[in-house]
């Protein structure tokens, strides 16, 4: 899912150039998550040390998401949304489940030595949908 929301950010990186290094930067950090997904799937092993136990449960979920931002992205290739659409999508993207649970795992409290290098690893790529919504609310007509 981070890997097709990326795809997305970049197509409205080049259908949005005055956004371009707005939308090319979360592209970049969804790129990463993904990056540290596959990193975490590697490391915790037992499905007892994985912190993001609640994401199996929405597999179809999940996937019926990636189909839809797989099709959003065809779709928008030829008939883009508006600028304030895209900002509207992406917070919705933002707030749907598989980012929720990422999130949570970026924020929590944990104790773990190995959790605590994950979340140094991500950083500052966090808050999306909030970065989103403050940006989008700082463009002039919005």
């Amino acid at each position: 899912m981070e890997l097709n929301i990326g795809d997305l950010y970049q197509l409205f990186s080049v259908k949005f150039p005055e956004d371009y290094d707005f939308w090319w930067s979360l592209s970049m950090e969804e790129i990463n998550h993904a990056a540290l997904i596959e990193s975490i799937n590697d490391v915790f092993i037992d499905e007892t040390l994985l912190p993001l136990t609640a994401i199996d449960k929405q597999t179809e979920e999940l996937n019926s998401m990636n189909r839809s931002i797989k099709d959003q992205i065809q779709q928008f290739k030829s008939v883009p949304p508006s600028r304030f659409e895209s900002f509207e999508i992406a917070i919705n993207l933002e707030n749907s489940i598989g980012e929720f649970h990422f999130e949570h795992f970026m924020n929590e409290k944990s104790g773990s030595q190995m959790i605590e290098i994950f979340q140094k690893l991500n950083g500052e790529d966090k808050n999306h949908a909030k970065r989103i919504s403050n940006y989008s609310c700082s463009i002039p007509g919005a």
